[in-house]
């Protein structure tokens, strides 16, 4: 099996003037030499929006330095949390993690490495209305993409719809979801980049899925692992377990007599 886990949010109940509006989950693996940079933006941009919030960054077991400089950077911020995994799990993992610790009544995902312009959290914020469980970002044609991602992330698309129902644009973006929606789910897909589209399966059942146009920025350091055949493999595999799972719940419903 890819990764199953049961996500079990860090908060439930209690004072809602009390806790954030938006969670940040920021999944972090080796990236000591832009982590608190990173950190640094995304809490200046968060700032600007004028809602309470948290950031929760979660170091996949990186090996180079992050955590260290992880807690320079967010020391004496008690709206930033770190959640050090012992041992490299993947960005899956990491993510699922950060979604069972949020607080927030909403999640969004943000890299480490950021690829999005972080004014557009606001858009995010400015699309949620009643009944809205997901806000699903796209982006134009991104010119740093080698023709081979691109056919990729075409396939992604098309795979996504049929297999999973889902019909967005960027089905592997930076999306946001209603966290009561999705913290209390049984996550199947956290080994592959299916888990975005899990992630809006769930919501879709919870309730509406609207898009909104945002700018990317392509990353700067690094090398991006989408299109590489064991992340291809992982996310075929991830969308035909969704699709297989669909079929099952579509027909075990209980027929009225």
């Amino acid at each position: 099996m890819e990764g199953d886990i049961s996500v079990q949010s860090g908060l439930t109940g209690g004072d809602r003037s009390s806790r954030p509006l938006l969670t940040v989950g920021m999944p972090a693996y080796n990236e000591a030499s832009q982590i608190a940079s990173s950190v640094r933006a995304v809490r200046d941009a968060l700032d600007t929006v004028g809602v309470p919030w948290e950031l929760v960054v979660v170091d996949d077991g990186s090996s180079d330095g992050t955590e260290g400089e992880l807690r320079a950077t967010v020391a004496g911020d008690d709206r930033i949390r770190v959640i050090r995994l012992p041992q490299n799990r993947g960005v899956g993992f990491a993510i699922a993690t950060a979604i069972g610790s949020a607080c927030g009544d909403w999640f969004m995902v943000i890299p480490a490495d950021l690829a999005m312009d972080l004014r557009d959290i606001s858009r995010y914020l400015s699309a949620v209305t009643p009944g809205v469980a997901a806000v699903a970002g796209y982006t134009a044609t991104r010119g740093d993409y080698s023709p081979w991602r691109a056919l990729v992330s075409i396939v992604n698309r098309l795979a996504v719809c049929m297999l999973v129902g889902i019909y967005v644009r960027n089905p592997n973006y930076i999306h946001m979801y209603r966290r009561e929606a999705v913290s209390q789910a049984h996550l199947t897909c956290t080994g592959s980049p299916a888990l975005f589209a899990e992630l809006l399966s769930i919501c879709a059942r919870f309730g509406e899925i609207v898009e909104i146009p945002v700018r990317y920025v392509p990353r700067t350091t690094g090398r991006a692992t989408g299109a590489r055949w064991q992340s291809i493999l992982a996310t075929g595999r991830g969308l035909v377990r969704l699709a297989l799972s669909r079929h099952v719940s579509e027909h075990v419903r209980p027929k009225p007599n």
